[in-house]
């Protein structure tokens, strides 16, 4: 049993690796070696742009969202070329960011309109933990309850508040900290405010009784 779950867990670990602990590990390792500012960014910036061509690679299938975070980080590249600017690779990664941003924006608007956008996301968990009668019961609590009904409303608010705060947050961290101080602060902001969202999550629906 363990020896089957290790690499899972290793397995699950890697992106984290590759997406946050390594770009930090490149840029302030090469800032101790004596490394100006403009370089230090723009090799912490090759590891993710390296990662979505690896990922490209090997699914031999063309993504969307790779391609698009490819072309920003190429924009930033460029621009911060033109302008000699390091803060300018900062702004770039901050307002790649934005998509997440985007998000919090389309869960908080589907507040007020209809279902909100956390019940449509969760059908998928649903229907794999309680199968297809589940889901029908799980989604006819929607006409029938009115609690169940608050309940993941202010989910939903909840998260796209979050999402908002954080590419809110990463934005003035690229902007107003000192360039040495923003990579840290821009790449620890989510994991500061996801855990105590992944929490709140856990306990909210467990009290609310908004699992399947």
């Amino acid at each position: 049993m363990t020896v089957r779950t290790a690499p899972r867990r290793t397995a699950g670990l890697l992106p984290l690796l590759l997406d946050l602990v390594l770009p930090l590990g490149v840029y302030y390792g090469l800032r101790l070696a004596g490394v100006d500012q403009w370089w230090s960014l723009l090799w912490s910036a090759a590891v993710p742009a390296a990662t979505v061509v690896v990922r490209l690679i090997r699914t031999r299938r063309v993504d969307f969202l790779a391609l698009l975070i490819l072309s920003m980080i190429g924009l930033g590249l460029l621009l911060s070329t033109l302008t000699g600017d390091p803060r300018t690779l900062l702004v770039r990664e901050a307002w790649t960011g934005m998509l997440g941003g985007l998000i919090g924006v389309w869960l908080l608007a589907s507040v007020g309109y209809g279902r909100p956008a956390l019940m449509v996301l969760f059908r998928s968990f649903v229907q794999v933990k309680a199968g297809e009668d589940g889901l029908r019961a799980w989604e006819g609590r929607w006409h029938q309850d009115a609690a169940f009904r608050r309940g993941l409303r202010v989910l939903t608010t909840v998260w796209g508040a979050a999402s908002l705060l954080n590419a809110l947050a990463q934005l003035v961290f690229a902007h107003l900290l000192p360039v040495d101080a923003a990579p840290a602060a821009m790449q620890a902001c989510w994991p500061v405010i996801a855990v105590p969202l992944f929490l709140f999550h856990l306990a909210y629906t467990k009290r609310q009784g908004l699992r399947a």
